[in-house]
């Protein structure tokens, strides 16, 4: 099953540039995947209630071709990658105007009991495997990462508060997007367009807990980190800038 939707982007979506860029596409991922399993009856709005059990997305990874502007509409395809699950999906993303690609995406999520506290199979929640799809989507594979900060500098720190929680009462996947977008200052920005992006969940953080952010530039990226304050490792995530156009050519 392949979910569509056309999308009117909004300002209130757009970048320091006036653009729609990663953290635009970002929340547009997690609209399309989250309404995809609302569709199935399988969504984070019901199954905590019935099953106890909810969704977490553990991985992301975001192709950027180009920035949008707002003369016509965005048109996005989500489905689930058909292969032999059992505890995680593999969702996937395309963003286009016209044929042409703006972005690409690929989710992995898994399934968390938050009874037992720990993660469960996909079928515990009677999930429809036959809506699966054979389309894969051309896009890298995710990155194994170091796991410590060592080396890494220091940027700045977080607290999370009130507005940072979602329903399973831990900071939003969305935020830490900001969270490390903000390791960078507006130079950064005007010099550098992010072609790829890639996030890790490691260890959930929670209202009153402090996200120290580390960066590193490496050959193949930068690295980023947020640590917790006892030294747990809570996210980490990868950085790949073009230094050329990547805007829409602002035609309708």
């Amino acid at each position: 099953m392949i979910f569509q939707k056309d999308y009117m982007q909004q300002f209130r979506e757009a970048d320091a540039d006036g653009t729609v860029g990663l953290r635009g596409y970002m929340n547009f991922f997690q609209d399309m995947a989250t309404n995809y399993m609302h569709n199935l009856g399988k969504g984070n709005d019901t199954l905590p209630e019935e099953y106890g059990i909810c969704w977490m997305y553990t991985k992301y990874r975001m192709h950027v071709e180009k920035q949008a502007d707002f003369t016509a509409p965005l048109h996005m395809e989500t489905w689930v990658e058909k292969e032999k699950p059992s505890i995680r999906l593999n969702q996937a993303l395309e963003i286009s105007r016209d044929g042409a690609l703006f972005a690409a995406g690929r989710v992995e999520s898994c399934l968390y009991n938050r009874n037992t506290g720990k993660l469960c199979r996909i079928a515990d929640i009677d999930y429809p495997f036959e809506t699966e799809s054979d389309r894969k989507l051309e896009l890298a594979p995710f990155t194994r990462m170091k796991t410590d900060v060592s080396g890494m500098e220091y940027c700045y720190s977080h607290m999370v508060r009130y507005t940072d929680l979602d329903k399973s009462r831990h900071m939003n996947n969305l935020l830490y997007i900001n969270l490390f977008l903000n390791a960078f200052d507006s130079a950064f920005f005007e010099k550098n367009r992010i072609s790829d992006f890639e996030i890790h969940y490691l260890n959930q953080c929670f209202e009153g807990e402090e996200i120290k952010v580390y960066r590193k530039d490496m050959e193949e990226g930068i690295l980023l980190a947020g640590e917790k304050e006892d030294g747990t490792l809570a996210v980490q995530g990868m950085i790949w800038c073009s230094c050329g156009d990547m805007c829409d050519d602002f035609t309708a």
